[in-house]
């Protein structure tokens, strides 16, 4: 048998195992990535974008942090656009769509490239533990791997099985293998696993599509880019488009006469699919007094004449989908290039993780990306950045990376994936975020970046270009807070050219950038700076000022929250021993294991007396130590 030996494994090489395998071996450990197949690294099997509400702030923290999400979504931006701008900062984000071919050419073209990684394609099957501690793995090619720490990044590969009508067949997603005796290994470990489901539309050829009477969608003619440190571009919108459309009432009674056939009406699929991206199935059966759906036609590439069909994924038979598509406006003789389907796989009940990702139970298992019961190419990069930065730490003997509700999206995530746990597939939301006008797209490397610093992943040249960015943004804000302008006919000229609100008595710059319809444009227009601030600079400047007494408020939330989260429970803590708590808060903590007190707040079911209750045993235990001291 052949063996070799690593500080750190990756299982998966999709987009949290490319995010965990150069965060390894970035930080210095000697890494080895596992990929079913190097020629879909990367892979982007359901819809062609990065981006949008919550998802985007995800990308930037990835960038904040030091990862490569954003450098890869730049690389492949045909289109991009800002979201959620009327609804304020808080929610703001950009949304991309990529070309998937580009996509993946850049994670393998860095991948291949760092030092300290290797990448093979092959199977892991086994899983080495010695008395509850990672030691290694056995591949199907008969290799035995060593290594402290291993992060499964499976995605919906493990167990995975396509359906398309009543047709089904082991698959992992478009067409790939999957992986199914890793299974069995994380059963022998005692790991709980559940399953779910996802769905993907057909693939239509572009050439058959007649877009005559659909809206059109263009890119901002504006520079913008996801990556902090990347060069903001405008796309060419005459080269690339989206098409928005709907279904028609034709749709509706394809669907009314077919629905009997789908898996999820037979019973063949009984797993939850994504609650918040509803397969046209879904919509159907739970929307039953809506005829018609819009939907988004996609193209993929501008290499291809490939067409991703959004919101209208379906696991119905293939004659049924030609038909529906066929019943689209402008589709009347367009073609599949790929049917759609919907897949059922296994992943990994989330509650069994620690903050850092790793296992409560194994020490040295780290889990990120969809097998941990989430949605989406952003929060599966976002997982494996933080589940490669600990898994290296660990190798290490570092303390491990762990982000609070108050430090970013990554934080909400994965606070909610070991809190509360899932049964269907999670997708990030702005309003899972209490706490999101502080998690904001424009403060995402102030918010971050000391942390990848820390962990090794943002090098001198990287934070000396965030130093002085936030150098300009301190020194700009100071200025306006400083800077005291009085009423004058000048002024109120420069207020109606910008339809704002009229300046009638003598107020600070910053505070009159609180006033309805005041920019820092025109806030500069009246007392210009020394300094030229780029957009981002200017966009967080504004920000900051326009909202200073709601953040200051924030900021007192948090602080009260924190110290709840700085109340650590150690994981031998007895409940049984806490009289007075209730049977289900009792059951729930057990099963939970929250690390703090915060946490436990946070579990459903426990109340605020079950955490007090807990506080005073807490307390007594540490009088008891101090003086036993």
């Amino acid at each position: 048998m052949f063996r070799d030996s690593y500080d750190v494994i990756i299982i998966g090489g999709g987009h949290a195992g490319c995010e965990a395998a150069l965060a390894s071996a970035r930080i210095g450990c000697k890494t080895l990535m596992l990929n079913l197949s190097i020629d879909n690294t990367a892979l982007m099997p359901c819809n062609p974008s990065i981006g949008g509400p919550a998802k985007g702030h995800l990308v930037r923290e990835v960038s904040a942090l030091g990862g490569e999400q954003a450098r890869a979504a730049d690389y492949s931006t045909l289109m991009i656009r800002w979201l959620n701008t009327s609804k304020g900062a808080a929610v703001r984000a950009l949304r991309a769509q990529c070309d998937p071919g580009l996509y993946s050419t850049y994670y393998r073209k860095i991948l291949t490239s760092q030092e300290n990684l290797d990448i093979n394609q092959d199977e892991a099957i086994k899983i080495l533990t010695h008395y509850n501690e990672i030691t290694g793995i056995l591949t199907r090619h008969g290799a035995e791997y060593k290594a402290r720490a291993l992060v499964i990044c499976g995605g919906v590969y493990i167990n995975g099985r396509v359906f398309i009508g009543e047709i089904s067949f082991k698959s992992g997603p478009m067409g790939q293998n999957n992986s199914e005796r890793l299974l069995d290994s994380l059963h022998e470990l005692g790991i709980q696993t559940g399953i779910m489901r996802t769905d993907t539309t057909p693939r239509l050829n572009i050439n058959t599509i007649d877009f005559t009477g659909t809206k059109l969608q263009l890119s901002e003619n504006e520079p913008l880019c996801f990556d902090l440190f990347g060069e903001p571009k405008i796309y060419d919108s005459s080269k690339y488009a989206c098409y928005f459309s709907r279904t028609t009432e034709e749709t509706y009674n394809i669907l009314a006469a077919n629905i009997k056939r789908s898996p999820l009406v037979t019973g063949e699929v009984q797993a939850h699919g994504p609650r918040y991206c509803p397969s046209i199935e879904d919509k159907f059966l739970r929307f039953p007094d809506h005829i018609t759906h819009p939907i988004v036609f996609e193209p993929v590439s501008l290499n291809t004449n490939e067409v991703y069909v959004q919101n209208f994924s379906t696991s119905l038979p293939y004659d049924v989908q030609v038909q529906m598509v066929h019943s689209l406006p402008g589709c009347e003789h367009a073609k599949i290039i790929k049917p759609g389907y919907g897949i059922e796989y296994a992943y990994l009940l989330p509650d069994q993780l620690k903050h850092s990702l790793e296992n409560k139970n194994i020490s040295g298992l780290f889990c990120a990306g969809q097998v941990n019961g989430t949605s989406g190419y952003e929060e599966a990069g976002a997982q494996g950045l933080l589940a490669g930065i600990n898994a290296a730490l660990f190798v290490q003997d570092r303390e491990p990376l762990t982000l609070g509700r108050d430090d970013g999206y990554l934080g909400v995530l994965i606070d909610d994936l070991t809190t509360k746990s899932t049964d269907e597939p999670y997708r990030m939301l702005t309003g899972r975020c209490e706490h999101r006008l502080l998690l904001r797209w424009d403060n995402a490397a102030h918010r971050l970046s000391h942390y990848g610093r820390e962990a090794g992943l943002i090098d001198d040249s990287k934070w000396e270009f965030l130093q002085q960015r936030f150098a300009h943004e301190d020194s700009e804000i100071a200025r306006l807070k400083s800077t005291r302008i009085h009423p004058s006919d000048e002024i109120t000229r420069l207020c109606e050219e910008y339809e704002s609100e009229i300046l009638n008595e003598s107020l600070t710059a910053g505070e009159f950038l609180q006033h309805r319809g005041v920019t820092y444009e025109l806030i500069n227009k009246i007392c210009p700076g020394e300094k030229i601030l780029t957009q981002e600079e200017i966009s967080h400047v504004e920000t900051e000022l326009r909202y200073t007494g709601y953040l200051e408020r924030e900021f007192r939330v948090v602080e009260r929250m924190k110290n709840l989260d700085n109340a650590k429970i150690p994981s031998n803590f007895d409940y049984d021993s806490v009289k007075g708590l209730r049977a289900e808060s009792l059951q729930k903590l057990k099963h939970f294991k929250p690390e703090s007190l915060g946490q436990a707040l946070r579990i459903s079911g426990v109340t605020p007396v079950d955490v007090q209750l807990i506080s005073v045993i807490l307390a007594r235990n540490e009088r008891r130590r101090e003086n036993n001291n």
